[in-house]
């Protein structure tokens, strides 16, 4: 199965992958400033947006391997870039297809989301249980809730997420299983496994995923480079575009 796909700009490749609830035109007020240094590729994960889900919805080793399908086709291996859930497909991916990649940037993401009795740097195992059961009563809502928690301490981000919680929902199939993967993948104990370099942006305010999350990924991953931008929350992109473009030069231009 494909997922929608969509190019502009010029220069080397970045592929660009969404978060849980959104969808890939969440970065269209983030491209203008990419797209003079890289050729932007942007997918709808399956279920979300203009990608449908397939009676299998969305699971963790499914979801890899449609994404190294893809890769494949691409004319050159990309610098991958995901933003909080996409940054977790774009672990798991780097960890198990390197050859398919230029390198990783991780934003706003963890190699575990949910807390663990060893692990604090993630959402509480209860709020992820909460927002699973209202799913089923009112994946919209759920979905707005959990965006709102996205830009809290970041009103610029706030006012450019403005809409977006008024977009079509994705399918509840689809979009059950990403809340899923955010609750059971931990990839912790295979960070010393990954051999390709690595740039991890961070908002301090991030209220979903905190800050300490990037700095175990920096301590973990050999040669990481590390930008925390101090006045962005969850979606720097969305707050801070012009610096977190100029964070992305500073390594990969």
């Amino acid at each position: 199965m494909s997922w929608y796909r969509e190019q502009t700009g010029q220069g080397p490749a970045l592929l660009l992958l969404h978060g849980w609830g959104m969808e890939s035109r969440v970065f269209a007020g983030w491209r203008p400033f990419l797209e003079k240094h890289f050729t932007c590729i942007s997918y709808d994960l399956p279920g979300h947006g203009r990608s449908p889900c397939t009676a299998d919805g969305m699971q963790w080793a499914d979801v890899l391997e449609q994404l190294t399908d893809m890769l494949d086709r691409e004319v050159e291996a990309p610098i991958l870039l995901g933003w909080s859930l996409g940054g977790l497909l774009a672990l798991g991916l780097g960890l198990t297809q390197p050859a398919s990649l230029k390198g990783l940037v991780l934003m706003a993401s963890s190699p575990s989301f949910r807390q663990r009795p060893d692990w604090t740097a993630g959402i509480p195992a209860a709020t992820l249980e909460d927002f699973g059961q209202r799913l089923h009563s009112d994946p919209q809502g759920t979905r707005k809730r959990f965006l709102a928690l996205q830009v809290l301490g970041d009103p610029q981000g706030r006012r450019a997420l403005e809409g977006m919680s008024n977009w079509p929902s994705p399918d509840p199939v689809c979009l059950a299983d990403g809340l899923t993967l955010l609750y059971e993948v931990d990839l912790r104990d295979r960070l010393d496994s990954l051999s390709m370099p690595v740039q991890l942006i961070h908002g301090a305010q991030d209220r979903i995923v905190p800050p300490e999350a990037s700095f175990y990924l920096q301590q973990h991953l050999p040669g990481s480079h590390l930008h925390v931008l101090e006045k962005a929350g969850h979606a720097p992109f969305l707050s801070q575009p012009q610096a977190c473009r100029d964070a992305l030069l500073e390594v990969w231009a």
